[in-house]
This record gives structure tokens, C-alpha cells and sequence, in this order.
């Protein structure tokens, strides 16, 4: 394996624990819509957008890091089919064309759930998918403000938005379970019993995400956070 090909799986890693912190984060402020009232997530909303310095820096800082994901990702990806063009014939086959598949569907996976980073950019942060949520305003500490509390109900109110978000978060879950565990092999990681553990780990890590991200349209699709 070269050098080349060693830093970019490092730059996965690496880039791969970072997102996986942001939506963390980002889980953690969005589960404030459980809090029992709308002004908390709106509060939340106002308290980032308070310091545009940091919250902008914070977004490009984001975005070169998905930026460098995807392109080693990528490179990593297309080196590998490059160099196994044929399907294999020689013992081990099996083994590495299940490592083969597992790396098209996590650039498929990973492509996807791209674009539904990009749709929800668009539906909350930009306003671009429904006109109404420029009427829905609130006021923070005497600034008037988009209602993010009625704007999340009002998106996830209509089912095929939920749904479109679910299946993505599916597909994150997917894409973290196998990503976390590879991050442990980049690192040198071999020792079976702790193997063991951290493949552990990167399940719960993937469950908690799916299951914390979906469960704010499922409140909304079920009537539990109402307008």
C-alpha cells in the first residue's frame, strides 16, 4: 500500500471523527424540540446566531472538512476499482469482494445522504423549499426571528419530507456503523478484544445518532410536538 494511499485513509478517519462530533452537536441542540416549549430551540437558534464570527467560521471550517472527506473518499474508492477492474477467481474472493462492495455503498450512501444535506440546507436554513416559513417569526431577547419551533413541525408535517429524512438518516447510520469501525483499523487498532469493543461502539454510535435525528419527524408525524 503507498504512502499516498495511507494519508488519505487517514484523512477519512481523521475528517470521518470530526462530522461525526458536529452531529453530535448538532443532534443535541435539535432534541431541544423535546423541551417542552418552543421558546428553548428557539433561544438555541438565537444564541448561535448571536456570534456570526464563530458560526460562520465554524460552517466553513465544516465545509472543508466534508470538502477533504469526500474527495479521499473518492480517490480511495477509485484507486481501489482501478485496481481490481475483474471480478476475483483465487481463494479469498469472497472476502474482499464483500470489502469491494461495502466501499461502492458507502460512496453511494455517502452521496446520498450529500444531497440531503444540501435539501435541508435549502429547507431550513435558506427558505428555498417552502415560502411560508418567511412568515413564521418569533422574538428572542427583543430580535425578531425565524420560528424555528414551527418551521421544523411545518416541514415534518408532510410525510414524504419525514420519510425522505428518515431513510437519510437510515442511511447514516449505515454509513457511521461501517465508517467508525474502519477509523479503528487506520489507526493500527488490532487487538481482537478491543476490536470487539469498539465495533460495539460504532453501533451504538450510529444507533443513537438514527435514533435521535428521527425521532423529532416521528414526534411531529405522530402529533407528540404540535405547532
Amino acid at each position: 500500500m503507498s504512502k499516498s494511499s495511507i494519508g488519505r485513509k487517514w484523512i477519512v478517519a481523521v475528517t470521518g471523527i470530526l462530522m461525526i462530533g458536529f452531529v453530535f452537536i448538532h443532534m443535541t441542540g435539535n432534541l431541544q424540540m423535546f423541551a417542552g416549549t418552543p421558546d428553548k430551540i428557539n433561544q438555541y437558534a438565537h444564541l448561535l446566531k448571536s456570534y456570526p464570527l464563530v458560526l460562520w467560521s465554524f460552517r466553513l471550517g465544516l465545509l472543508a472538512t466534508v470538502a477533504l472527506h469526500i474527495l479521499a473518499a473518492l480517490s480511495l474508492a477509485w484507486e481501489n476499482r482501478i485496481a481490481k477492474p475483474v471480478a476475483y477467481a483465487v481463494a479469498g474472493s469472497h472476502s474482499r469482494m464483500k470489502v469491494a462492495l461495502t466501499s461502492v455503498t458507502m460512496v453511494i450512501s455517502g452521496t446520498i445522504i450529500l444531497g440531503f444535506v444540501v435539501f435541508h440546507l435549502l429547507h431550513f436554513t435558506a427558505h428555498r423549499v417552502d415560502g411560508s416559513y418567511a412568515s413564521m417569526e418569533t422574538v428572542v431577547a427583543g430580535v425578531t426571528m425565524p420560528d424555528v419551533y414551527r418551521m421544523v413541525v411545518a416541514g415534518f408535517s408532510q410525510p414524504l419530507i419525514s420519510g425522505f429524512y428518515i431513510v437519510a438518516m437510515a442511511l447514516l447510520f449505515f454509513h457511521l456503523r461501517h465508517g467508525a469501525a474502519s477509523v479503528f483499523q487506520t489507526f493500527g487498532l488490532r487487538d481482537q478484544n478491543l476490536v470487539k469493543v469498539m465495533d460495539a461502539g460504532s453501533w451504538i454510535i450510529a444507533a443513537v445518532l438514527f435514533l435521535g435525528f428521527s425521532a423529532i419527524p416521528v414526534a411531529v408525524l405522530a402529533g407528540i410536538l404540535k405547532p
